[in-house]
């Protein structure tokens, strides 16, 4: 009966549809004639006292599914009753009642409804519900550095995506997160997150499962988490979630107090409600200046103030800049980090008069025309941190009447000139960054890899740097872990001629090694002419069809929706892959990805059959997968399948997924997902 139970919010609205048309009719009585107006009347009682009782009914089978306030939940079934008694009981002796009466039969009808809806609407969105609206708004909590990160980052985060169905009133899954306390208890599942333990932790399991799974939280059609709020989770349970740890206990170099940071000032931001001047800015000029590698957006909704970020220094180009001419006006902040800015592109700048927020950290600036962006009067904020400027460039531009802040770490200022500066300068505050603690051990950043291909022809080389000097860089390409004790260390590009699973860590003395980096590169020297698909991928996952297995793009592995990756799961992939001439085949890999909290897995068994023709396909290699034994993190894995040496025209590929996952998989027992985005001959 559940499926008719859930029918319950759908179908409450006839009653209260009916009753509010049966008041109109009674208060419209002498516009209508007497028979027409008494059978309109009768029609609609007897509709009102039916709808409601089916509707009671259906609250009742919906009741029975758990996770309500009983208090609640029992005052809403006796209320609901109540109306559907009471229209009964109207419609049954409508004649006996007089018209006078009758309208106050229809008034206490619908008081009635809304005392029912009332409570109703407690156990669904939460107490006093109704009258929310009326109450006075309570004031956004401004947090400091004292406040713990739990009651400024973490909890607001469960109050607006997960309070909705697991409160005091609605205890979904026996899960009630209105307090820490509460928390803590966790739910039927057990606790919902494993400090240290982001795989195995319930609450980031059920945020990365695919959309219309039934165990995705938050379900469908509710808000949903947001990325950055997913990362800063991840971080905070990394670190051991902690809920008592203030802000300023965090290391300056911790993931998670930068992510809380910027989370908590992102929230500052929406509820300041600045007023500008100038006119909104066109949509036409808006689309001429976002480019792939410019983004131009109103940072905040319904104002006319412009942000623009500028990405990927290899891809900069001046005249982007130039181009945001045509929303001078509307541009309030700038960001330019780590862009090859020169010295005379401030002229440029300096003409976005209304320019609040500049960002020039590691650009090719000097200092030698700063000076120039003393034509920007609003200026607030300036950060120069990783350039040549000095303290006497700097001086220029101290006087503007608005700057309040100046970052100046990475820079030729010295701690002695900051000192200086903020005693003559009072009103800006000066930030030189985390400064050198000789008692603290930081953790490196992982080694960053120069190659922007992963599909290799033959004698590729693989180039890795990192920014710190005498770091040495550990690698392995055999598919065991790297550490402190790896031999490979990278001195020169390392040549690879065939698929290669690359890993790699930084160390240095007296540092802590770096989260590890993993790479997958894959051989394809031939690609097929045709390609056709036996069994076709699920709708929501069908990505271009089969022109996706050979087409050379290789798929995200944060996004399994990208249009690269064909997702299946109740059918078995099967393909058959047409050369026009037969090629000489040593072997092919199958690219596929790994999201096992999504239920994204390796396949079961995959099956290589060969020929010249669809009549003689002989079956040619046949591999059952070694599945993980716990749950590993995200990856683009391949399937390197060597067949004997031979020419052949067809190919036919079938992969099976895993049926039943794991007893150790939180998904234990339903299928797994096959995705795949290329397929490479060798």
């Amino acid at each position: 009966m559940s499926p008719i139970g859930r029918m319950h919010p759908l179908l409450l609205h006839l009653p209260i549809g009916f009753s509010v048309i049966l008041l109109v009719f009674l208060l419209l009585k002498n516009e209508f004639e007497a028979k027409t107006y008494e059978v309109i009347v009768k029609l609609l009682l007897t509709l009102t006292a039916l709808t409601a009782s089916i509707v009671a009914l259906m609250g009742f089978f919906l009741s029975k599914e758990g996770g309500y306030d009983a208090d609640s939940l029992q005052i809403h079934k006796w209320t609901g009753t109540a109306v559907s008694i009471l229209s009964y009981a109207i419609s049954l002796f409508s004649e006996q009642i007089q018209f006078t009466s009758k309208n106050y039969g229809a008034w206490g009808l619908l008081a009635s409804i809304a005392i029912a809806g009332h409570f109703g609407a407690d156990i669904t969105h939460g107490e006093n519900y109704l009258f929310e609206a009326f109450q006075t708004q309570k004031e956004i909590p401004q947090f400091s550095e004292n406040n713990t990160l739990y009651e400024a980052a973490i909890f607001p985060i469960f109050e607006t995506k997960c309070l909705n169905c697991h409160n005091d009133q609605k205890v979904k899954g026996e899960l009630n997160m209105s307090s820490i306390q509460k928390i803590m208890k966790g739910g039927k599942n057990g606790a919902i997150w494993k400090v240290g333990d982001v795989l195995n932790s319930h609450i980031i399991q059920r945020a990365n499962l695919p959309l219309d799974e039934k165990e995705h939280m938050p379900p469908k059609g509710k808000p949903q988490l947001r990325t950055d709020e997913i990362d800063l989770l991840k971080a905070w349970i990394n670190e051991g979630a902690d809920v008592k740890k203030t802000i300023k206990a965090y290391l300056a170099s911790s993931e998670t107090k930068k992510l809380a940071l910027k989370f908590i000032n992102m929230k500052a931001s929406k509820s300041e409600t600045k007023v500008y001047a100038f006119s909104m800015p066109s949509e036409s000029n808006l689309k001429e200046v976002n480019t792939p590698f410019c983004s131009v957006f109103q940072f905040s909704n319904g104002s006319p103030a412009l942000q623009a970020d500028f990405f990927v220094s290899k891809k900069y180009d001046r005249k982007n800049l130039e181009n945001l001419s045509k929303v001078s006006e509307q541009l309030v902040i700038l960001n330019l980090a780590k862009m090859p800015v020169k010295d005379e592109d401030l002229a440029l700048i300096a003409n976005f008069q209304h320019l609040e927020r500049l960002n020039l950290n590691q650009t090719d600036i000097t200092g030698k025309t700063l000076e120039q962006l003393k034509k920007c009067k609003n200026l607030e904020s300036i950060a120069l941190a990783g350039t040549k400027v000095s303290k006497d460039n700097l001086q220029t531009l101290l006087d503007l009447p608005n700057l309040k802040e100046v970052f100046v770490w990475n820079t030729a200022i010295d701690e002695a000139a900051v000192i200086d500066l903020s005693k003559k300068y009072t009103k800006i505050r000066f930030d030189r960054g985390c400064l050198d603690n000789p008692n603290e051990v930081l953790k490196l950043n992982p080694p960053i890899l120069v190659n922007e291909e992963f599909i290799i022809k033959t004698n590729t080389p693989i180039t890795l740097k990192h920014t710190l000097k005498n770091v040495k860089i550990r690698y392995t390409l055999d598919g065991s872990e790297p550490d402190s004790t790896t031999v490979n260390i990278y001195e020169k590009p390392i040549i690879i001629d065939n698929y290669t699973k690359l890993k790699a860590i930084a160390t240095k003395e007296n540092w802590y090694a770096s989260k590890k980096i993993e790479y997958s590169f894959f051989k394809s020297n031939f690609v097929p002419d045709s390609v056709y698909m036996t069994n076709l991928p699920d709708p929501k996952y069908s990505g271009k069809g089969g022109v996706s297995l050979y087409d050379l793009k290789k798929g995200p592995i944060d996004n399994f929706s990208d249009k690269a990756w064909l997702g299946f799961r109740e059918k078995e992939f099967a393909t058959l892959f047409e050369f026009k001439n037969a090629k000489p085949m040593k072997g092919l890999i199958i690219s596929c990805l790994q999201k096992m909290d999504s239920f994204i897995m390796i396949p079961a068994m995959v099956e290589v059959w060969g020929g010249n023709s669809k009549k003689d396909l002989k079956i040619i290699q046949k591999i059952v997968s070694k599945l993980p034994t716990k749950m590993e993190g995200n990856a683009n894995l391949g399937i390197q399948i060597p067949v004997n040496k031979g020419t052949f025209k067809m190919i036919k590929l079938v992969v099976k997924p895993i049926q039943k996952l794991p007893s150790w998989h939180p998904g234990k027992g339903q299928k797994a997902w096959f995705f795949v985005d290329e397929v490479f001959f060798y």
